[in-house]
Parts: structure tokens; C-alpha cells; sequence
């Protein structure tokens, strides 16, 4: 009997079906253009020995489509705001330029990252040691 067949008769010994078929490296994560305003999940590791998802930033450069500009890790728990809505994706930039990334399994009794531009400076000041704090701090303007 395959996996497969064994999920679809539901036995609770077998292992979650999305275990077996994708490894942690196989994942994808969200990369950002903030100037155009889009996200996309694409690779983010070259060496898939560390089998791990969980990472601070990816050395493997991805073009945002539109712009060409140098895409910014964002993670794999980044939930892109709408184009729409300008105020939070200055949040996302401004929290991407102080170093925190969208990373991690959510387990934390750290404040929830801000989803508005409201407030993000005292945030950033007050969560020095913040678990999702990670990644190296950049000017956006300055990436490329």
C-alpha cells in the first residue's frame, strides 16, 4: 500500500502526506519589490544540505519582473498587503530595512510585527531582541 493510499483511508500512523512528497529546502519564499509593490515565492536557498526553511536572509538574487530592482527576503510567513494599501507595505520596508524578516514558526510571546506604517519607528525601537529580528539591516535604496 502507498502513502498515499494509506492517508486516503485515514490512518493516523502515517506520516502527513506533504512530509513525505516535499523536503524543508523544497519550500518557497517570499521575495519583495517595495518600489513596485508586489511579492513573490520563489526559491531561496542554492545548497539544499542544510535542510532547513527557517533562515535569515537568501544570498540568491531574484529581479522583481517589472522594476529589475534586487527583490527583498521577506520569508515564508510574509503575507503581501494588497497594492492598495501604501501604509503597509511601508511597514514591510521599514521592518525589512531594521532586519526582521517574516521567519519562523510563529511560537513567540514577541509582539506580532506591525501591518501599518502607524507606529513602526517605536515598534522597531522597542523590539531590539525581537525573535523575527534576524536579518541584516539595509536601506532599500541602497540594495541592489
Amino acid at each position: 500500500m502507498t502513502i498515499l493510499e494509506v492517508k486516503i483511508k485515514g490512518s493516523l500512523h502515517s506520516p502527513p502526506l506533504h512530509h513525505t512528497l516535499y523536503t524543508m529546502t523544497e519550500f518557497l519564499h517570499k521575495f519583495a519589490c517595495f518600489d513596485c509593490q508586489v511579492a513573490f515565492k520563489r526559491r531561496a536557498i542554492e545548497d539544499a544540505s542544510s535542510r532547513s526553511a527557517h533562515q535569515s536572509d537568501s544570498n540568491i538574487i531574484h529581479k522583481c519582473p517589472n522594476c529589475a530592482h534586487r527583490m527583498a527576503f521577506m520569508g515564508r510567513n510574509f503575507a503581501a498587503p494588497s497594492k492598495a494599501d501604501s501604509s503597509a507595505w511601508e511597514a514591510a520596508k521599514r521592518l525589512w530595512e531594521a532586519g526582521f524578516r517574516f521567519v519562523g514558526s510563529g511560537y513567540h510571546s514577541d509582539p506580532a510585527l506591525p501591518k501599518s506604517k502607524s507606529g513602526i519607528s517605536e515598534f522597531i525601537d522597542n523590539n531590539p531582541a525581537h525573535k523575527q529580528k534576524v536579518g541584516k539591516q539595509r536601506r532599500w535604496a541602497d540594495y541592489a
